[in-house]
């Protein structure tokens, strides 16, 4: 008889667990077998819903990135195939990915502006015959006699409409906002996706074997044209149910034809509740202004619609793309709005058809071969998921404890990474001078104390000019964005709020680093202290660093601590020199065209093209929303035609460059990577999240050789309880994780 290894205890035979010891002292028999096999599979499942969980809040703290990813992989998978087309016809990858990318920001941009003019100047009025409409279908089931509950609950929807109505303006003011970082962000993120996402798919399983990398690759080509096919046939779908809804309310009279056409098409995105919600409001709109007969007519043309375009046309339309059980998708739209709004609701169901269809292509890479020995209730993939995810959720515990003690002594930290990023960047200057006779500590005071006037400097005219002026920046802002807003017509309300609520939170966010004076000056003082004393003795330092690391790996330790530093050094050069350029040329067309508040937003745009694309982004809008306030119609012809040019020139051919060859990390990453770190670690996360990143890209190679690396016996302790000698087979074999 063949003795199997009982979990827990790896190489001990089943019948031999009754007559072992447990390390508490505790009989093995006291543990049923049943008991240890529940336990077996329970453990494996907490793992993995554990980091499910911190998958969730992880999603749900850095939303503006899940949004921007969501978006830009939905609209990727929509035009991918025109890419590959022409991509197969002879194209470039730039090339087919730029012709495509433009096309589509056009297309789509172009559509959602004319259904925002068509529908957001009727959303209050909207709001008020869907009120009316409550309270006639009121009027009429108390005619009818209906039990109490009935006409109660349609006063409870009256009221819902009520308060809804009432917090419409605010609510959705303060999420416009975040909305349009969210549409920049993906934007330019559907253009690295179209060009680079087959590469990036492949990327992420370069360790896996060939032929479980074609089962992905083919999972992946799958899942994109699935979810496109089905994206594409939504939108002929909902388009259809638009247009025939609008006739049948164009041919009854139905006021307000076109803004509820926009709805229905929109909510056409949003399987079942969608079409729900929008024939309720068609037919309490003419409920209210035609009476019962129309709106009853209008059911009826509604149905007979419906019956049609799901006997012959959705067959047609979809065909073999998604298919998802209704109880599922049930389930994932409200999961979907929990974590995302109106965002998540739209984008559940096509996430949720990414996830099913590269999920068999996932159970095939989690399944080990050979398949170790394992309890009778655990499947082998079940296994390897759990063994993987409780270790990502020790790696990820203690970045979130170093990220809580970073956060929770700013003062010693802030420093410390100032520090670091300014002998990085005054090394080169300390070599060069080094090269002319002077010693390390003499050159590391000269280019410290230079650089510390120089910021010195800097903070003075930043003070002088910025933060005295913040409130008329914004209100500048503000007032730029009114006037275009009432240019055409109040059209652009909801811009002009969002403008409002940013413009608030920047001259804020201003006083409140001049309200800091005196902790800014400390930092400033103990950066350059540490900077100085960094650059003299920093060598020597590291050396010390190295020589307790393992002699074969002292060489890959100091390259990769040689090519951190260097990184950190030509982001903050390269960075610098886009900033300052980008912001002299903004001043000098502002004081040739006589514009106001120049000096300041010089001062502000060089601070925030620090931030890579959304700062510059944010500096432009201002300057340009300060040429509408302020200035001629061919003032603000001449600054939009700047903000456009500078904007497409530094977002998609110097910044790309500059980061690319520097820190070395792909322009997608650093998209996603600024509003992460702000969510994170605020303003100071923004500025540091970059460079960061390219010491990771520069030094993660070696950090994982280090890691990788085991003991001469070749043993490696892979548990955490601990058991020592045992080997990895074995320990991946046991039941205990």
């Amino acid at each position: 008889m063949v003795d199997e290894p009982s979990d827990g205890i790896p190489g001990t035979a089943v019948g031999q667990t009754a007559m072992m010891t447990t390390p508490t002292g505790i009989s093995a028999t006291l543990v049923p077998e049943w008991l240890d096999n529940l336990a077996s599979l329970s453990w494996r499942v907490l793992a993995i819903a554990g980091l499910l969980v911190g998958a969730w809040f992880l999603a749900t703290l850095l939303w503006t990135v899940t949004a921007s990813i969501a978006v830009a992989v939905i609209v990727s998978a929509v035009f991918a195939p025109y890419v590959l087309r022409l991509r197969a016809g002879g194209r470039s990858r730039n090339a087919a990915a730029l012709i495509v990318w433009a096309t589509s920001i056009l297309v789509i941009g172009g559509v959602l502006l004319l259904l925002a003019l068509a529908f957001l100047p009727y959303a209050v009025e909207l709001a008020a015959w869907i009120e009316a409409g409550l309270q006639e279908l009121q009027t009429e089931l108390a005619a009818l006699q209906v039990p109490d509950w009935v006409p109660t609950l349609v006063g409870d929807a009256i009221s819902a409409v009520r308060h809804s109505a009432g917090d419409t303006s605010g609510g959705i003011a303060a999420a416009a906002a975040q909305m349009g970082t969210i549409v920049i962000l993906a934007t330019f993120l559907v253009f690295f996706f179209l060009r680079d996402g087959d590469k990036a798919w492949l990327w992420m399983f370069q360790a896996i074997d060939e032929q479980k990398r074609d089962i992905v690759s083919t999972a992946g080509d799958d899942a994109l044209a699935r979810v496109g096919g089905y994206l594409r046939g939504t939108t002929v779908l909902a388009g259809l149910i638009a247009v025939t809804d609008y006739v049948f309310m164009l041919v009854l009279g139905v006021p307000l034809a076109l803004p509820l056409a926009v709805l229905v098409f929109l909510c056409g995105y949003i399987p079942y509740f969608g079409g729900i919600v929008t024939t309720a409001i068609i037919l309490l709109v003419t409920l209210a202004a035609l009476g019962t007969g129309p709106a009853i007519a209008m059911l009826l043309l509604m149905g007979i619609r419906s019956a049609i375009l799901g006997s012959f046309v959705r067959p047609m339309v979809y065909g073999r793309t998604v298919s998802l059980h209704p109880a599922l998708v049930l389930v994932v739209l409200p999961a979907g709005f929990e974590l995302g709004g109106i965002v998540g609701l739209f984008a559940a169901v096509p996430v949720t058809a990414i996830i099913i269809a590269v999920a068999g292509a996932a159970l095939a890479i989690a399944q080990p071969f050979p398949v170790p020995p394992l309890p009778a209730l655990v499947p082998p993939w079940l296994d390897r998921v759990a063994q993987v995810s409780w270790r990502l959720l020790a790696a990820v515990a203690l970045g979130a404890l170093l990220v809580g003690i970073m956060l929770t002594v700013p003062l010693v930290v802030i420093p410390i990474v100032l520090a670091v990023i300014l002998a990085a960047t005054f090394e080169p200057l300390v070599e060069w001078l080094m090269a002319r006779g002077r010693s390390r500590g003499g050159a590391a005071a000269i280019a410290v104390g230079g650089g510390f006037l120089i910021i010195t400097a800097v903070l003075v005219l930043a003070f002088a000019s910025l933060f005295r002026q913040a409130d008329e920046i914004a209100e500048g802002a503000m007032s730029g964005a009114r006037s275009a807003s009432e240019t055409l017509g109040g059209q652009l309300g909801l811009a002009s709020d969002a403008v409002a609520t940013g413009a608030l939170s920047v001259a804020r966010s201003i006083a409140s680093l001049a309200e800091a004076g005196a902790t800014l000056v400390t930092i400033v003082v103990l950066s350059t202290l540490l900077a100085y004393f960094l650059l003299r003795d920093g060598g020597r330092l590291w050396a010390r660093v190295v020589s307790h690391a393992p002699q074969d790996a002292a060489g890959d330790l100091r390259a990769a601590g040689e090519g951190a530093f260097e990184v950190l050094g030509g982001y903050m050069v390269g960075t610098a020199a886009i900033s300052f350029v980008g912001a002299a040329s903004q001043l000098v067309i502002m004081v040739v065209l006589g514009l106001p508040l120049a000096l300041p937003i010089f001062v502000l745009s060089f601070f925030l093209c620090f931030i890579p694309y959304i700062g510059g982004f944010i500096s432009t809008g201002l300057a340009f929303l300060i040429a509408i306030a302020f200035g001629t119609p061919v003032d603000v012809l001449v600054m939009g035609i700047w903000t456009i040019v500078f904007n497409l020139v530094t977002g998609n051919i110097v910044a790309p460059l500059v980061y690319g060859r520097t820190v070395h990390i792909h322009p997608a990453i650093v998209l996603v990577a600024i509003p992460a770190g702000a969510a994170i670690a605020g303003i100071l996360g923004m500025f540091i999240i970059v460079p960061a990143l390219g010491v990771v890209a520069v030094t993660w190679r070696t950090v994982l050789s280090l890691m990788a690396r085991q003991d001469p016996g070749g043993s490696a302790d892979l548990s955490p309880v601990g058991v020592a000698g045992t080997a990895p087979s074995e320990a991946m074999a046991s039941g205990s994780p």
